[in-house]
């Protein structure tokens, strides 16, 4: 699951425990134009890397010349650089200068000279064609279309290209933890590793981690090989919480077997317990 937010979806407003289990990683926008810096940018990077999701930022397109394309640049790298954020993406939605593709390829000069090491594209679909990035420049290529817009994924596909690496989907999807809107994103292309680096380790806590080693519960750290549901109870019909994926990091505390599989049961950061129905241990996974 993959999520990017602005200022729009205030921290005040989000339960971090419930939302960060549910989230491989986030994209988080910085600023709009040049004058404008995200009123929570700070808080949402600090929020996120705390719970180990790996972040990527983006900044709202708006120079109206070469000159300006790359001030916009130099703030984009002067606000987020100390955050270390692993991707750094141009939102071209607004065409604020004649030269688009010239323009943008300032920006993306900029940024790389600066020390970001990898930089993509977020592109309008209906702009495209006016556009016209030259989107080989760019490490990767964002693109959004909703279709009915209905919070999931329907089929609706980008229309401008089929060169891209990631699809927003929709701008009404919910997760547990943030009750408004949220937009939603799959990768298309390549490897989320190419995106977003090492797939994040999904564990308790340091809270929780530690008042287990208080009172001798012991945990084993598993690591899966291949994607796995975690849910609320050992059943597999039982309501599923977030698809880990392959090569993640779980912390079990105890291993028993009900309805034919061996569950793994994880101890979550609001007090509850997760379940994984792990299979046999050769076919899913290895203790480390």
């Amino acid at each position: 699951m993959i999520i990017d937010i602005s200022e729009w979806q205030r921290p005040d407003q989000i339960n971090m425990a419930q939302l960060a289990p549910q989230v491989t990683g986030v994209i988080i926008r910085v600023q709009y134009g040049l004058t404008k810096e995200d009123d929570f940018f700070k808080e949402h990077l600090h929020a996120f890397q705390k719970y180990q999701i790996p972040c990527a930022v983006y900044a709202w397109v708006r120079g109206g010349s070469e000159e300006q394309m790359a001030a916009e640049a130099r703030a984009f790298y002067e606000r987020a650089h100390a955050f270390d954020p692993v991707f750094w993406w141009l939102d071209v939605e607004e065409h604020s200068m004649p030269d688009m593709r010239r323009g943008c390829e300032v920006y993306r000069q900029t940024l790389k000279q600066l020390g970001a090491k990898k930089v993509g594209a977020y592109i309008a679909n209906h702009l495209y064609s006016q556009f016209n990035l030259d989107t080989t420049k760019f490490d990767a290529i964002w693109m959004p279309t909703y279709g009915r817009n209905t919070g999931i994924f329907e089929g609706s596909l980008p229309t401008a290209t089929t060169r891209y690496d990631l699809h927003q989907y929709t701008s009404t999807g919910h997760l547990a933890g943030y009750d408004g809107a949220l937009d939603l994103n799959r990768l298309t292309n390549g490897t989320f590793e190419q995106l977003f680096g090492p797939t994040p380790i999904v564990s308790n806590t340091v809270s929780t981690q530690e008042k287990n080693e208080k009172e001798g519960i012991q945990m084993r750290t598993f690591r899966l090989q291949a994607p796995i549901y975690l849910r609320t109870k050992p059943t597999v019909t039982s309501k599923e919480i977030t698809l880990l994926p392959k090569d993640a990091l779980v912390r079990i505390q105890n291993i028993y077997e009900q309805e034919g599989y061996l569950w793994g049961e994880q101890p979550r950061a609001d007090g509850s317990k997760g379940y994984l129905a792990l299979g046999t241990f050769k076919s899913y996974g290895q203790f480390l």
